[in-house]
Parts: structure tokens; C-alpha cells; sequence
């Protein structure tokens, strides 16, 4: 399953609304989320992607800088644009860093990713956007409305880490 540690991540908008529970409304919220990382985080979602996507370099481009990788670090098809992804991952916790000023991280739980945006960068590099769907606190919504289009640090942990209890393993970012 797609996961994320400690990845920086701009929040592209977060748009606060009310969901009908029965007779009652419940505050949600989708966060969208856009990180750049390592290519191989296409492999989550398919073997095959980053193959369609990406071919070696030629000569005279950039060459691979990480050993032992199998090179697939030029964009294909550079005028293609982002692709969609139409699937939905629930389960999910979002850890937005402590670079809000919390004394603590800000932890959302049974968090739904979907609406996912791969937009092939030359170089290795993949550029993910993410629309995370969550029931925030009062709180948290004004937090997350503060960073609007800023940077904060993000860790995605899916549900089959989260029932064994370790922590997510370090995904290959991009710089």
C-alpha cells in the first residue's frame, strides 16, 4: 500500500464542509495535498507504472545518480501532463509535522486518499497530488485552513502498518 514518511508536502487547499449523519451534520474536510518523490512510489500502485512512464536516459541526458536502481529516470512523455489514479485507499493516518507551531504533530485518523495526480518529472522524480478526506475537529480545521499553500511535513500511514504498530518505512524522496 502508498505510504509516505516524513515527505514534504505543500497544501495545495483545504476545503472545510459538513457531511449528513442521519438527522445530524458532521463536519468534514478534504485536504489536497501535492509531494514530490522518488518515482519508485508508483511501484505502490502498480508495477508497471513507472515503466510507462519513465525510460532511461540517452546520451547526453541526465544520467542516474542512485546506484543499483534500474535507471528509469526520464519522463516518456514530457507534454502528457498529470495522469489520474481512480482509486480510493481508506484506513489511512495523516501526521502533519510539528512545523505549525504544535507542541505536537497534528494526527488525523480514518483518513480517505483518492483523486490521486502522478505528473512524470525528468530526473527520477514523480510529482503525487492527493485528495485526503477526513472528519477534523473544529480545531484542526483552522489549522489546516491556516496552511493553505504552504509547506508542512507528512507522514501517510496505511491501515497494514498501523495494525502492526511500527512505523512507516522511509520512502525515497526527492529532493
Amino acid at each position: 500500500m502508498f505510504e509516505l514518511n516524513d515527505a514534504t508536502a505543500k497544501v495545495a487547499n483545504f476545503n472545510p464542509r459538513a457531511e449528513r449523519h442521519g438527522d445530524e451534520n458532521k463536519m468534514a474536510g478534504d485536504l489536497k495535498l501535492v509531494a514530490t518523490a522518488s518515482n519508485g512510489v508508483l511501484d505502490y500502485f502498480s508495477k508497471e507504472l513507472r515503466k510507462a512512464l519513465y525510460r532511461k536516459p540517452n546520451q547526453g541526458e541526465q544520467q542516474d545518480l542512485i546506484d543499483g536502481s534500474d535507471g528509469l529516470t526520464q519522463a516518456k512523455f514530457p507534454r502528457l501532463g498529470a495522469l489520474s489514479w481512480d482509486e480510493d485507499y481508506p484506513g489511512y493516518h495523516l501526521v502533519i509535522g510539528s512545523a505549525l507551531g504544535l507542541s505536537e504533530p497534528m494526527v488525523l485518523k480514518d483518513v480517505t486518499l483518492k483523486r490521486f495526480r502522478f505528473a512524470a518529472l525528468d530526473g527520477g522524480s514523480v510529482q503525487v497530488g492527493v485528495s485526503a478526506l477526513f472528519h477534523p475537529s473544529t480545531e484542526q480545521a483552522g489549522l489546516l485552513c491556516a496552511l493553505i499553500q504552504e509547506e508542512v511535513q507528512i507522514s501517510l500511514i496505511p491501515p497494514t502498518k498501523q495494525e502492526k504498530g511500527s512505523k512507516p518505512e522511509q520512502a525515497d524522496l526527492a529532493a
